[in-house]
C-alpha cells in the first residue's frame, strides 16, 4: 500500500505529525466552506425592517383600473415583463423629463392630497410638510386651495390664497414646484410611456381619521402604484413629544427604506401577495393624507406664516382706509361652553369700548389728522355669527359651525353689540344681500368679489372672507378677543392676528422717532385687549 510504503521511508517520529497535520487541514477545509455558506447566506439578507414600535400600521389594496401596458411594458397582474433595449430606452427618456423639470435625474414629490383643519392650523400643517419634504430629499408639490382648505384636488391654484415669498425665502430648506408644472411633468411621463410610480400614505393620530376616509384622490388613476398597498399610520399626536422624536418618525415612515419593505408583487385577480421584489423601482410621488395637530419638526422658519395673495391684501388696506380708526373685534362663538356667558361676555366687551371713548382713544387724538377724527371708533367684527343675522340665507361663517348649533344666546350675545356699537363686517357680493332686512343705522356690511377671475366665478370661495377679515384685524388700531374657554374658544385665528400685531406693534416703537414720517393709517395702539365675564353686583 502507498501509505504503509510512504511509512517505511519515512522516520517514525515524523509519521504520526504528518498524519495529524493533513487532518487538521482536513477539518479546517471543510470549517471554511461551511463558514463561507454561512457568511454569503448572512450577507445577502438584510437586517428585517421593523416600523417604529408606537407605530401602528394597516395596508389596504385600492381596486384601480388596470392598463393593458403601463410604462412600455406588458403588465400581467401586477408583473411585468420588459427587455433590456425598451428599459434602458424608457430609463433615458424618463431621465430627460425629470431633469426638465426637476434639475435631476430623478424627479421624488411629495404631493399633499388632503390637509385636514381650516385655513390657519392647514398652512402651518403645510409649512411643516414643505420643511419635511427638504429633509427627505423630496420636492413639495403646492396644494391648491378652497373653503379654507388645502388639497391637491381642490379647486383653486396655491397663489390664490398666498403669495411665494415664503417660499423662496426658505429655498435653503427645501424646494417646490407649483401643481401646474407637476401637471405638466405628470402628463409628459405618460405621455412617453414612463408613467411615474406611486403610493398613497395616510399620517393619522392614534384613531384612524374619519375626515381622510371621505376624500377622493383626483391621481389615483394618474400614476403606476403596482405593489405598493396604500398603508395607514396611526401614532399619539400631543404639544408633549418628550418621549418620542416625532421628526425622526416621520422621516421613517416616508423614508426609501420604507417603501423599499412595503413593495410587494401581487395578482391583481386575488390580491395576493405573489413575490417580494428583489431591486423595487423607486417611489417618484408619495400621495400623502395628512390629518394630525401639533408640530412633528422644530425649525423657526417654518414657524413664520405665509403672507396672502396681494389682491386680498389690497381689498383689506381700502376697507381699513374707509374704517380708520377702527377697533377689531374677533369672537369665535362656536361651541363655546358654558353658552349662557355670551351675554354677560357681550356686555363686558361694549363698556370695554366705549371706555376708549374717555381713555385711550382721547390720549391718542394727537395721531389722528383732525378731519378724520370721530367720537367713538368703527368696530370692525370678525365672527362665525352669522354675518346677516337671521335675514334670508343667513348662515354661519365658519364651515364647521352648524345652523342648528345656534342657540338663543348667540343671538342675544350679538343683538346686544349691534345695540350699542356701530359695526362693520364683509360678505360676499353674490348680489343677493338683503340690506332691507338688516339694521339700518348699527350694522353695516361690506361686499366683496370672492371669486378667482382665472375660474370665470365657477367656484366662488367664500372662505377668502377669512383671510380679509384677519388682514384688516392685523391693520386696526385696537383689537379686541375673547378670554379662552370663557368669552370664545381658544383660536388660533386669534394667535396669527395677535401675533402679528405685537411684532408690528413692536418694530412701530422702535421708529418713533420717525413716526411723523410714517403712515398713522396704520400705528397701533392696542395691541391685544381681552374681553371676559361682566361682573355683577351682588
Amino acid at each position: 500500500m502507498l501509505f504503509y510504503n510512504l511509512g517505511d521511508d519515512i522516520p517514525k517520529k515524523y509519521f504520526f505529525s504528518i498524519v495529524l497535520l493533513l487532518s487538521l487541514l482536513t477539518y479546517v477545509v471543510l470549517f471554511l466552506q461551511r463558514t463561507s455558506d454561512n457568511d454569503r447566506k448572512l450577507f445577502s439578507s438584510r437586517e428585517p425592517y421593523r416600523y417604529p414600535y408606537f407605530v401602528k400600521y394597516s395596508y389596504r389594496w385600492p381596486q384601480r383600473p388596470s392598463a393593458s401596458i403601463i410604462d412600455g411594458t406588458t403588465a400581467v397582474g401586477n408583473s411585468f415583463n420588459i427587455s433590456n433595449s425598451l428599459f434602458t430606452a424608457n430609463e433615458k427618456i424618463r431621465q430627460e423629463i425629470d431633469k426638465k423639470y426637476c434639475g435631476n435625474k430623478r424627479c421624488r414629490f411629495l404631493l399633499p392630497v388632503a390637509i385636514t383643519e381650516q385655513e390657519s392650523k392647514a398652512q402651518f400643517h403645510f409649512r411643516q410638510l414643505a420643511f419635511l419634504a427638504g429633509k427627505i430629499d423630496r420636492t413639495i408639490v403646492l396644494p391648491n386651495t378652497y373653503n379654507s382648505h388645502l388639497g391637491s384636488c381642490l379647486h383653486h391654484p396655491f397663489h390664490f390664497y398666498y403669495e411665494q415669498s415664503w417660499l423662496d425665502r426658505n429655498r435653503k430648506h427645501f424646494n417646490y414646484i407649483t401643481m401646474e408644472d407637476f401637471k405638466a411633468w405628470l402628463l409628459e411621463r405618460q405621455m412617453k410611456d414612463v408613467v411615474p410610480t406611486a403610493q398613497e400614505l395616510y399620517i393619522q393620530r392614534s384613531r384612524r381619521s374619519l375626515l381622510l376616509e371621505k376624500v377622493d384622490n383626483c391621481f389615483s388613476n394618474s400614476f403606476d402604484f403596482s405593489g405598493r398597498p396604500s398603508v395607514y399610520y396611526r401614532f399619539p399626536d400631543s404639544h408633549k413629544q418628550s418621549k418620542i422624536n416625532v421628526t425622526d418618525v416621520m422621516m421613517r415612515l416616508l423614508s426609501d427604506e420604507t417603501r423599499e419593505h412595503e413593495y410587494l408583487l401581487t395578482d391583481s385577480y386575488s390580491n395576493e401577495i405573489v413575490d417580494r421584489a428583489s431591486t423595487p423601482p423607486p417611489v417618484d410621488v408619495i400621495n400623502l393624507f395628512y390629518d394630525r395637530r401639533y408640530k412633528i419638526l422644530n425649525e423657526k422658519d417654518a414657524d413664520v406664516p405665509l403672507p396672502f395673495s396681494q389682491h386680498w391684501v389690497d381689498i383689506a388696506n381700502n376697507i381699513s382706509a374707509q374704517l380708520f380708526p377702527y377697533i377689531a373685534i374677533h369672537w369665535r362663538m362656536e361651541r363655546l361652553e358654558p353658552i349662557p356667558n355670551l351675554l354677560p361676555c357681550a356686555e363686558n366687551l361694549v363698556d370695554s369700548i366705549h371706555a376708549l371713548e374717555n381713555e385711550q382713544y382721547t390720549n391718542n387724538q394727537e395721531t389722528i389728522p383732525r378731519k378724520l377724527r370721530k367720537p367713538l371708533p368703527n368696530v370692525f367684527l370678525l365672527t362665525d355669527y352669522p354675518h346677516l343675522l337671521n335675514a334670508t340665507g343667513a348662515k354661519p361663517e365658519s364651515v364647521s359651525f352648524q345652523t342648528k348649533q345656534l342657540r338663543n344666546e348667540h343671538h342675544e350675545a350679538i343683538q346686544y353689540l349691534y345695540q350699542h356699537l356701530n359695526i362693520t363686517l364683509i360678505s360676499a357680493d353674490n348680489g343677493r344681500i338683503p340690506y332691507d332686512e338688516l339694521p339700518s343705522d348699527s350694522w353695516h356690511i361690506l361686499p366683496v368679489n370672492v371669486s378667482s377671475s382665472s375660474q370665470k366665478d365657477r367656484y366662488p370661495d367664500r372662505s377668502v372672507l377669512g383671510i380679509i377679515d384677519k388682514l384688516v384685524a392685523i391693520n386696526a388700531q385696537w383689537f379686541f378677543a375673547g378670554r379662552p374657554g370663557v368669552c370664545a374658544k381658544s383660536s388660533s385665528f386669534t394667535s396669527h392676528i395677535s401675533g402679528k400685531r405685537l411684532k408690528k406693534f413692536k418694530h412701530q416703537q422702535l421708529e418713533e422717532s420717525n413716526e411723523s414720517n410714517g403712515d398713522v393709517t396704520n400705528k397701533i395702539i392696542v395691541p391685544l385687549k381681552t374681553f371676559d365675564l361682566k361682573k355683577r353686583l351682588s
